[in-house]
């Protein structure tokens, strides 16, 4: 058999929902229900496709997709929603203890550690990996 036949089958919308809310549970520190792809409401919001090329994360903007993330890999999948929900949380967290001068996303990354510390360890090195990435293309920029 070669190594495509031998791929995982791609989980349905249930089985996702389940792990991303025991996930999102843990990265918040209390119980949550799932709602990251969810939000779509016919015009605006997110919507999870899954069909035989994988999952899409798709953004609505007025009626109209405005972007789209494809993967086989549940895992990834997950790691964008929690990506996601850290950085929502990140970015309140730093307008509500704004401090002038230090680049804002120093303060959204300490949270986002911090959120993620809550999570098995693969979850932190790929967050880790992927703000040294958006760090790399993008250093912070502090302003005296």
């Amino acid at each position: 058999m070669t190594r495509e036949m031998q791929s995982t089958p791609l989980l349905d919308h249930d089985v996702i929902a389940v792990r991303h809310s025991e996930l999102l549970s843990q990265l918040v520190g209390e119980p949550r229900i799932s709602d990251a792809y969810r939000s779509f409401d016919g015009d605006e919001g997110q919507l999870l496709l899954i069909d035989a090329d994988g999952y899409h994360w798709v953004s609505y903007e007025r009626g109209q997709e405005n972007g789209r993330r494809s993967t086989k890999d549940a895992d990834e999948l997950l790691f964008w929603f929690l990506v996601q929900t850290a950085f929502s949380i990140g970015c309140a967290h730093e307008f509500a203890n704004r401090i002038e001068g230090p680049d804002f996303r120093r303060v959204v990354h300490a949270k986002q550690r911090e959120l993620f510390a809550r999570l098995d360890s693969k979850w932190r090195v790929r967050l880790e990996a992927q703000i040294s990435a958006t760090l790399a293309e993008h250093p912070y920029v502090d302003r005296l």
